[in-house]
C-alpha cells in the first residue's frame, strides 16, 4: 500500500542517517564524473509503505555493471582506483542494519543507480 503525505517524519540517529545519505549522494556525483551525462540529476524519495518509511535516491549515471552490483557493500571494494577505499557504502549498509534497524540494497533503476533505504 502506498500513503502519500505531506511530511514524513522519522526518528531515528540524524547524524547517522545523514552520513548515509550523504555517501551516497557523493557516490553518485562521482558517478557523473566516470558516465558523463548531458543534464545528471539525483532523485530522492520519500514514501511511507506498511508502516516503514522507504527512502531513495536514485542518480541517471547509467546504473552499476551487473557483473560487480552484487559487491558494492563489500568491504574494500571500490571501483574508485585513484580515491576510493572501498568503506563508504560497506559503512553506510552496517549503520543502516546494526544502529537503525533497518535495510539499504540497490538495484538499477529506470535511469541509473537506485538506493532504497527501509526504515
Amino acid at each position: 500500500m502506498y500513503e502519500e503525505k505531506g511530511d514524513i517524519e522519522v526518528l531515528s540517529l540524524e547524524n547517522e542517517l545523514f552520513h548515509v545519505i550523504m555517501n551516497i549522494v557523493n557516490n553518485a556525483k562521482d558517478a557523473f564524473a566516470t558516465n558523463p551525462v548531458e543534464k545528471p540529476e539525483i532523485y530522492i524519495n520519500a514514501i511511507i509503505e506498511d508502516e516503514h518509511v522507504i527512502l531513495s535516491i536514485e542518480d541517471n549515471a547509467g546504473g552499476i555493471d551487473e557483473n560487480i552490483i552484487g559487491k558494492v557493500f563489500e568491504q574494500y571494494f571500490t571501483t574508485k582506483e585513484d580515491t576510493g577505499t572501498g568503506l563508504g557504502l560497506h559503512m553506510s549498509k552496517m549503520i543502516i542494519e546494526e544502529s537503525l534497524g533497518g535495510s539499504l540494497t540497490v538495484t538499477n533503476g529506470n535511469y541509473g543507480a537506485k538506493f532504497s533505504i527501509v526504515l
